[in-house]
């Protein structure tokens, strides 16, 4: 580790290099940015797939008008994976893999679903849709990877990573002087 002069010094030219506010701004980028695709892969989705990810889109609306805009993003990032995973069909155009590329997606898997348990346990158990949809998302990952659908698996993996990040009771208050920002002019 280096000395403590040294990290201090790292520290403060790292806080220097971005405005204040840069998070709240990076993260309604990628709301936005998670938000169009998500929109674009709708159109695609059965019915039923399609009412969890509006939930999903809805809870992130909700957010981003209290200005939790990290939640919203998460969220948004959630219902993209969402329908990705349930876009690819578990049955359809199986490929065999090596071994090598196996071992490599087990490891992958297990990387993103931990992270995704750890994230979780932190939270308070919790009635209600929000937790439902994580649970099964986090049930069909494990599903979709023992019936060796991979690609699905790890969609389902990530959609539940980026859940388990969003707090079910709300987001982060803004600190004092921060201003509430928005995808659209008011």
């Amino acid at each position: 580790m280096p000395p403590p002069k040294k990290v201090a010094k790292k520290a403060a030219k790292k806080a220097t290099k971005h405005p204040p506010g840069h998070r709240q701004t990076n993260d309604l980028r990628r709301a936005y940015e998670h938000m169009s695709r998500v929109e674009i892969l709708q159109r695609s989705l059965k019915p039923s797939d399609a009412k969890v990810v509006t939930t999903l889109a809805t809870l992130a609306r909700e957010q981003l008008e209290a200005g939790n805009n990290q939640q919203a993003a998460d969220l948004l990032r959630g219902a993209e994976h969402l329908s990705i995973a349930a876009l690819t069909d578990q049955v359809s155009k199986k490929v065999r893999l090596s071994g090598e590329l196996v071992q490599s997606i087990t490891e992958h898997f297990n990387e993103l679903t931990g992270r995704a348990d750890e994230h979780w346990l932190k939270h308070d158990e919790q009635r209600g849709e929000f937790t439902q949809i994580y649970k099964g998302s986090r049930k069909n990952a494990t599903s979709a990877f023992k019936h060796g659908a991979y690609y699905q698996a790890l969609e389902f993996a990530r959609a539940t990573e980026a859940l388990a990040h969003v707090s079910p009771h709300g987001a982060h208050k803004l600190k004092r002087g921060e201003k509430v920002l928005r995808l659209t002019a008011v």
